[in-house]
């Protein structure tokens, strides 16, 4: 399993488990060689938001093109690398600190593991205090406990750390100066920037500089953030409502060859002796064109589960980062983690949608043995790009003739025939169930239908129209029958 840049559910599996630190320590290994993250095995953030270490993408790097890593996970997204330098990518803090836990732990009893760096001993880390955010040998916990101007601190023994502190070490961690050695507790908007005390009035104050409170700073980025993840979300609602759409097609062609194999064998089996070769041949056809098709939705949905995994895994990964409440380790993906968004939110060129053929098997007149006993006829319509227009859809007057088009298109929006589309239209009455009008379809044999009704009543009405028995585009309308006598005015 690779590992993402996300580990709250990570922490959570270690709080539920007796083996804490054996649960982690799977969990904090490159995927590529299944090696710790260390100083020297640093992590780094791809694209993607896939983590692995950097000995192992400057590998990689080298079997792709200049420039650019292709994800050695199966999303294969490519991650910009400029001047070849894996070090310019973004390391995972949050990793690189659950990495410096688990070494406390690992080193003790250890001679080339993290020891005490508080006292001249140099003995084996046990214990951490969250007030200073350090971890101390046995001795110097004693003598933190006893000492006068750190009564108060929490002081915990590592090995029996919980999910919550580290967390909290995490996130102490992060969130120091590396000049001053001081918290940061501000934030330059312009200089995009995480300050301590004294680089706030040190170096910013003056300066006609935006500096807000560090907690400002977090909700400022959280906002900004999850507009676009937003956005992102709701393409990926509707790469999912064009999945279903999908699917279901699918589902439909399939059906329609099934029963296409399944009348052709009904047919073959009145006339067995002299047609076997004419069976066989169909349904080899068939066969053929069943696999050719379902190779062509798998491509599709292929893409589609794809970019949805994409939306999904980035949405998520955001909003563990945003939940964190970490402005160091928000700032250090935030260009990484909006230009992704940004990516995502744009509304997807979905592949084009295939030409759907649907058959059916018609039988010919096989008296005289002269012709094969049936042909195959497809049909290339899309019900829900299909039209119905004309005054007739939505205006009628009592007791006279009205009409309307129904016109049969392609996926690419264009008017197609087939004697196998079935139109259907039912005219009923909003308020009064037995007035219900019958309607008269006519096919002109060129992909257009002329459907004509001769109201008897006057009332608002239902138009539902089919063909093959899904709606059209716009269907069901709202027809209104006026009395003669009465001039209808339109809205």
């Amino acid at each position: 399993m690779l590992l993402l840049l996300n580990v709250t559910p990570l922490l959570e599996i270690m709080a539920q488990s007796k083996g804490f630190f054996d649960d982690i320590k799977k969990e904090i290994e490159c995927s590529l060689c299944e090696e710790q993250f260390s100083e020297i095995k640093e992590p780094k953030i791809l694209d993607c938001f896939h983590t692995f270490c950097k000995p192992c993408l400057k590998n990689w790097l080298q079997k792709n093109r200049e420039g650019v890593i292709s994800c050695p996970n199966r999303c294969h997204k490519i991650t910009k690398c400029p001047d070849n330098n894996v070090d310019r990518l973004q390391p995972n803090f949050h990793l690189k600190h659950i990495v410096e836990i688990v070494e406390a732990y690992s080193g003790q009893g250890q001679e080339d593991t993290a020891h005490c760096g508080n006292c001249d001993e140099g003995k084996p880390l046990k214990y951490y205090c969250s007030d200073c955010n350090c971890f101390l040998c046995e001795d110097c916990a004693g003598l933190h406990k006893n000492w006068k101007d750190f009564r108060g601190h929490h002081v915990k023994e590592i090995r029996n750390f919980e999910s919550s502190d580290a967390q909290d070490y995490a996130r102490r961690a992060a969130n120091v100066c590396n000049q001053h050695n001081d918290e940061l507790r501000f934030y330059c908007e312009q200089c995009v920037v995480c300050l301590c005390r004294d680089c706030a009035f040190l170096e910013h104050r003056g300066v006609d500089h935006d500096i807000i409170s560090i907690d400002q700073g977090v909700d400022k980025k959280k906002s900004e953030i999850e507009t676009k993840m937003l956005r992102a979300q709701a393409n990926g609602l509707r790469l999912k409502n064009h999945k279903e759409d999908v699917e279901k097609r699918k589902q439909k062609v399939n059906n329609s060859t099934d029963e296409a194999i399944n009348e052709v064998h009904r047919v073959t089996e009145h006339c067995i002796l002299l047609m076997r070769q004419h069976e066989a041949s169909v349904t080899e056809k068939l066969a053929k064109d069943k696999v050719a098709i379902q190779d062509a939705f798998a491509i599709q949905l292929s893409g589609l589960d794809g970019k949805q995994a994409e939306i999904e895994s980035s949405v998520t990964f955001s909003k563990e980062i945003l939940d964190r409440r970490n402005l160091p380790e928000i700032l250090n993906v935030k260009e990484m983690i909006e230009q992704r968004l940004e990516e995502l939110s744009t509304t997807f060129k979905f592949m084009p949608t295939l030409d759907y053929s649907e058959v059916k098997y018609i039988p010919n007149d096989v008296s005289f043995l002269r012709d094969a006993p049936g042909k195959l006829a497809t049909s290339k319509t899309e019900p829900s790009l299909s039209l119905a227009e004309g005054k007739g859809l939505t205006e009628g007057l009592q007791g006279e003739d009205c009409t309307f088009t129904v016109i049969t298109n392609d996926s690419g929006g264009r008017t197609t025939y087939s004697e196998i589309d079935k139109v259907g239209v039912e005219i009923k009455s909003v308020s009064q169930g037995t007035h219900d009008i019958i309607p008269v379809i006519k096919d002109s044999k060129n992909g257009r239908y002329t459907v004509s009704y001769r109201p008897s009543t006057a009332g608002e009405f239902t138009v539902s129209v089919k063909v093959t028995g899904t709606s059209v585009l716009g269907s069901p309308f709202i027809l209104t029958v006026k009395r003669l006598g009465i001039t209808y005015k339109s809205k």
